[in-house]
């Protein structure tokens, strides 16, 4: 519950979310080998052209193949597909994936095919192990080739993105932001404002703030996290562990809580803090920042994602729009069409990079 809206595959080691994904998403085994190629998916060049850009052009088939895979990889952006500027949003993304993977050497190329044949080694055991695996491929009449041909192109860009990073701007990134990449201890409990699954408000503001700044009076008076937490908090992954977050990054936390975990006083209960979910009451109990030189491999590869994240960022203002992108998708019928200005999950209003 804690984390932020603007985790990405950059920042949160792509490598490893699209792993984990691979695992955990329901997916099932259909379609030949020889569907799609490298980084190309099967419809290529084929159909009707719904984008042109300077470096080629995108159709109806090879994007629909696109999208039922980050469907089944991202299940809840489904409900807002139908929306055209949300659509539209993704094949802009999609055109910019093409385009950095032609970018890339032939050696990120190599790289990200090596990764893609060991993701697919675990996709296939997935499916080995467990039956009901097929039925959400066959239903979404995705195959094998297209999630192999998905991986491929995001692992090609990763790899890509991962090349432009510097060693001193690895070094430079660690010294303005060190706290985002070491371990925090911290306990809390959360009031919250607003359920985070249905978007409904669960307590008004100032309801919300008079019950955290209980909690922190019980706290304060002796009783313990365990009893507190389970009578006050409403974060599930924590309320039945005394509130306890363990040695995590507060790099992935919303803005409010991270700023809590990095700057309150150790050992000190902190007054409540306003984050999008509620009123936390914070206690840190363990911070400590390592010197750069005494990092290990797994939180320089951390820091190096964040840097990759700013490239990307950096070719989406000043690179993508010397693509000249026109994009001619089919215009639904205004009945056909959901409101725009509906409140889909949570979820689906992150943007589409934010997902990988």
């Amino acid at each position: 519950m804690l984390h932020g809206t603007r985790k990405s595959a950059w920042r949160r080691s792509a490598l490893l979310v699209i792993a984990a994904v691979l695992v955990m998403t329901v997916m099932a085994a259909c379609g030949k080998k020889d569907e799609g190629t490298g980084t190309t998916f099967k419809g290529a060049g084929e159909g009707t052209v719904i984008a042109t850009y300077k470096d080629g052009t995108v159709t109806e088939p090879e994007f629909d193949r696109y999208l039922g895979v980050f469907n089944i990889m991202q299940p809840g952006y489904e409900q807002v597909l139908a929306i055209p500027q949300f659509k539209e949003q993704l094949l802009q993304q999609f055109v910019s994936y093409k385009v950095l993977a032609g970018q890339a050497t032939e050696e990120n190329v190599k790289k990200a095919a090596e990764e893609t044949d060991k993701q697919m080694k675990d996709f296939e055991k997935a499916i080995k192990e467990n039956a009901d695996l097929k039925k959400t491929l066959d239903d979404k009449k995705v195959t094998n080739a297209d999630v192999k041909t998905y991986l491929g192109l995001m692992l090609v860009v990763v790899e890509h993105m991962n090349s432009k990073v510097t060693e001193e701007q690895i070094k430079a990134e660690y010294e303005k932001n060190g706290g985002n990449y070491n371990p925090v201890t911290v306990r809390h409990v959360l009031v919250t404002t607003t359920d985070p699954s249905t978007g409904e408000e669960k307590h008004k503001p100032e309801e919300a703030l008079k019950l955290a700044k209980e909690a922190k009076a019980e706290l304060e008076a002796g009783k313990s996290w365990d009893e507190v937490a389970k009578k006050y908090s409403e974060d599930g992954g924590s309320k039945d562990k005394g509130g306890l977050y363990e040695n995590a990054n507060a790099g992935d936390w919303v803005e409010g809580f991270k700023k809590a975990a990095l700057e309150q006083k150790v050992g000190v209960i902190g007054d409540p803090v306003e984050t999008e979910y509620g009123y936390h009451v914070i206690k840190v109990e363990k911070r400590d920042v390592k010197a750069y030189a005494d990092l290990d491999e797994k939180t320089k590869e951390s820091v190096k994602s964040a840097v990759a994240y700013e490239h990307m960022n950096t070719f989406m203002k000043d690179e993508m729009p010397k693509q000249d992108l026109k994009i001619t998708l089919p215009q639904p019928s205004p009945s056909a069409s959901p409101d725009a200005s509906a409140s889909p999950s949570p979820e689906a209003t992150k943007k589409p990079e934010d997902a990988k």
